[in-house]
């Protein structure tokens, strides 16, 4: 394991893994549905550090691998390294963070209960305020998320924040997420749609 206060990460393991990966990256079925296979993947990227990771449909190649930093902006430079020491594989492309997304701003989430939720962000309002040291706390109306815990709002949150942004902008912009049910009256007429934060961010 590796850990940012280490300032280290184990070289043989992640050569080991690319190794790995390369040798078995054509068997996750076309539809990622190779069970053994995909737990054997959690385990290998567990044990390079307290990362999280994706696989799904590319956005240049047919498939795509995210190796995340999960939310953890300190646990960024060991996801860089990891990625870029990564092996060719065909049909196959690569992600230190998760990238953007190109969707409509729907998804499903399954809650801790175990209830899957169908999400709709597409309507959500937020408002940004600025810090002295050039971050935002962005605060967001979301619709249709008042009776699930605080916990797991948040963790819809930074979903849509991260296929808006992508997960590097966003931990590098958006230190605070805050929830209402509606804005303080203050904020209601500065409150602009979800779909224009990441222009909002590069022209603010």
């Amino acid at each position: 394991m590796i850990w940012a206060k280490n300032n280290r990460l184990n070289n043989s393991e992640v050569v080991e893994f690319w190794n790995w990966f390369t040798k078995n990256c054509q068997d996750f079925g076309s539809d990622f549905d190779n069970t053994s296979l995909l737990e054997e993947l959690d385990v290998r990227i567990k044990r390079l550090g307290n990362f999280s990771w994706e696989i799904g449909p590319g956005k240049t190649q047919e498939n795509s691998l995210v190796i995340s930093p999960n939310g953890d902006l300190e646990l960024l430079p060991f996801t860089k390294k990891i990625i870029a020491s990564a092996k060719n594989c065909e049909r196959w492309e690569y992600y230190y963070a998760k990238p953007p997304k190109e969707w409509e701003f729907k998804f499903e989430y399954s809650i801790s209960s175990g209830v899957k939720l169908e999400v709709d962000a597409s309507k959500w309002k937020y408002v940004l305020l600025r810090y002295e040291d050039e971050l935002f706390q962005i605060i967001i109306k979301s619709l249709h998320l008042t009776y699930i815990s605080h916990e797991d709002k948040l963790a819809i949150a930074e979903i849509v924040l991260d296929g808006i942004l992508g997960e590097e902008m966003r931990m590098q912009t958006i230190a605070e997420i805050n929830l209402v049910e509606d804005f303080e009256i203050l904020y209601r007429n500065k409150a602009s749609n979800i779909t224009d934060l990441l222009n909002h961010l590069l022209t603010f």
